[in-house]
């Protein structure tokens, strides 16, 4: 009989992968005080009392991200009316019924993502949601997370769904860009590579033609020396959005990181746009502030319209790879403009689970999400976010 390498022997295999996980396991596990985490419980309550408004019509959304966010630097009204304008909208849409065993309902994903649409934008169907945030002559770029093979990287229904839409708006098949670093992981996650002009495009970073732009980079001497790639402090940014993309479409995945705490919105998109991140791999660095400073680069923070999180299937130990012990069917998929907003929801669901089955919090790792907020990225308090959920 034929020996099938288990996920985690078929991920040491990748010698990318063995790399993470080598990193991880240096960084300290040990238990220490953290500050008592945003009260997202809390939060949820305010909403079922009607605290907080029930709905936020955004109209151009994707155009006026840049202006939502500028409104949090300014103090809280007291009006009611006023209050509701300044929250940054976040919509999880969930359902019990989108796990059969093992198998996902497609048709139940693709309902809840076009709820979800529906309800962030305020607009009565979802094609008319899309046009938010993309225009028929863009070049989309969707970034997955597909390192961690099939079982834990970014669904492909989810990413079919949202191709849907961006041909809804008017989209064609080859202004799409369906992307990560590694095409080996791409691969291993089940994208068929496709650098063609014909149908959607699926791509790396390090696929042939492309590579790193020379002109565009992230600078700094804050990391771990004997770590850097070609001895450089230079991170280069993917030429896929120095010179392709015209709107980034960011798809990560709910689950732990063993250096950063959680994988998120802003690790997916800003290690995922650069080379040389390994030197930040370390405590007590943890990432941190370079996924901030990446992010916050016009290349991503200005292409950025939407984050969709795959919740389907999370992880609350064993990441950013597969560790079959360490995930659970979530079922859930969080909707925003907001990053640094999805970040620190998926940190304390994360952690909340974790509270459940008696294992140390991961909030003291993640202090990446509080420099994302001081650099203007987003919100990392959910007192400021219009958090509203839809039942499928």
């Amino acid at each position: 009989m034929a020996y099938t390498l288990s996920p985690i022997e078929q991920s040491e295999s990748d010698p990318i992968v063995a790399q993470i996980r080598a990193d991880c396991a240096q960084v300290s596990s040990a238990e220490t005080t953290a500050p008592r985490p945003l009260s997202r419980r809390r939060f949820l309550s305010q909403v079922s009392k009607g605290v907080i408004g029930a709905g936020l019509a955004l109209g151009s959304l994707g155009a006026g991200t840049d202006t939502a966010f500028a409104q949090l630097d300014t103090p809280f009204g007291t009006l009611e009316g006023e209050l509701q304008n300044r929250l940054v909208p976040v919509v999880e849409a969930m359902s019990e019924k989108v796990w059969e065993g093992d198998a996902l309902n497609e048709q139940i994903v693709g309902e809840m993502i076009d709820r979800a649409m529906m309800k962030l934008t305020g607009l009565d169907s979802a094609k008319e949601a899309w046009k938010d945030f993309v225009l028929p002559n863009d070049i989309v770029g969707i970034k997955i997370n597909p390192l961690a093979g099939k079982q834990l990287s970014t669904h492909r229904v989810i990413v079919d769904k949202i191709i849907d839409g961006l041909y809804g708006v008017g989209v064609l098949k080859n202004q799409i860009i369906i992307w990560d670093r590694f095409e080996a992981h791409l691969i291993s996650a089940g994208y068929k590579i496709n650098q063609s002009d014909q149908g959607v495009r699926c791509f790396a970073s390090d696929s042939q033609g492309v590579g790193y732009d020379d002109e565009v980079h992230y600078e700094t001497e804050k990391d771990v020396e004997i770590r850097r790639e070609y001895d450089s402090i230079r991170c280069r940014y993917t030429k896929i959005l120095t010179q392709e993309a015209t709107v980034i479409i960011n798809v990560p995945v709910l689950k732990h990181h063993a250096i950063t705490g959680v994988s998120g919105c802003l690790k997916n998109l800003a290690f995922g746009s650069v080379d040389n991140t390994r030197r930040f791999h370390s405590t007590p660095l943890n990432c941190n502030p370079a996924i901030g400073d990446i992010f916050a680069h016009s290349v991503i923070k200005d292409k950025l319209v939407l984050n969709i999180v795959d919740g389907l299937l999370a992880a609350f130990e064993g990441g950013p790879t597969y560790d079959p012990e360490g995930t659970w069917h979530y079922g859930g998929i969080l909707v925003s403009p907001d990053a640094v907003a999805l970040d620190q929801i998926a940190l304390q669901t994360i952690d909340e689970k974790r509270k459940e089955l008696k294992l140390a919090s991961i909030s003291r790792l993640a202090k990446y999400i509080r420099s994302a907020w001081r650099l203007g990225l987003g919100t990392n308090d959910l007192d400021e976010v219009d958090y509203q959920e839809v039942k499928v």
